[in-house]
């Protein structure tokens, strides 16, 4: 929980001051590389978390990573939160910060389940759809699950649509396990 509060200060401060200097998408890139790093790289992770390795350490190695390729508001950025000694927390900033940037820019984050990859047409008309319920962008995010048999499951803020025949087979399952019969003597 505290973890989560600090996280979304920090974000909201850099987004706050990304917007202000109108270099919103160019640090929301870099926020998308640095969640990429973090993801992909355990030792810079554990590097971040560690107490044994000194800030001023901390902040050459941020330098030399990220110094070529993010802005220097991104960058500075990283160099304030480590001089903070919140660096195990950047991560979960850089999370904060792509979520306000959805907000700002009314992009809803969709998933899709399928058992099959989707072709073109099919795309478009979920996203037209999307876009027509959520008044917004859609961001959409497909992925493939075996286990659907077929159909589709759809994901969306607090919501799903649940098209599966594998729900459909639950559904069945439940009905024929009631006992309708009851003996009349």
């Amino acid at each position: 929980m505290k973890e989560t509060r600090i996280a979304t200060r920090y974000a909201k401060a850099l987004f706050d001051l990304s917007l202000e200097f109108k270099i919103l998408d160019k640090v929301k890139n870099d926020m998308e590389v640095l969640i990429s790093v973090c993801k992909q790289n355990k030792d810079f992770r554990l590097l971040m978390n560690s107490p044994i390795v000194n800030v001023e350490k901390k902040e050459v190695i941020i330098k030399e990573i990220f110094e070529k390729s993010f802005q220097t508001m991104s960058l500075n950025f990283l160099i304030i939160i480590i001089r903070k000694r919140r660096e195990a927390n950047i991560e979960l900033i850089a999370e904060k910060y792509i979520v306000l940037y959805k907000e700002y820019k009314h992009i809803t984050t969709t998933n899709l389940k399928t058992t099959v990859e989707i072709n073109k047409e099919i795309r478009k008309e979920i996203i037209d759809l999307m876009k027509k319920q959520t008044k917004g962008e859609i961001e959409l995010i497909e992925n493939i699950d075996k286990n659907l048999i077929g159909g589709f499951i759809l994901d969306f803020d607090d919501m799903q649509y649940d098209a599966s025949i594998s729900k459909e087979i639950k559904n069945l399952k439940k009905e024929f396990a009631k006992n309708l019969y009851k003996k009349g003597f």
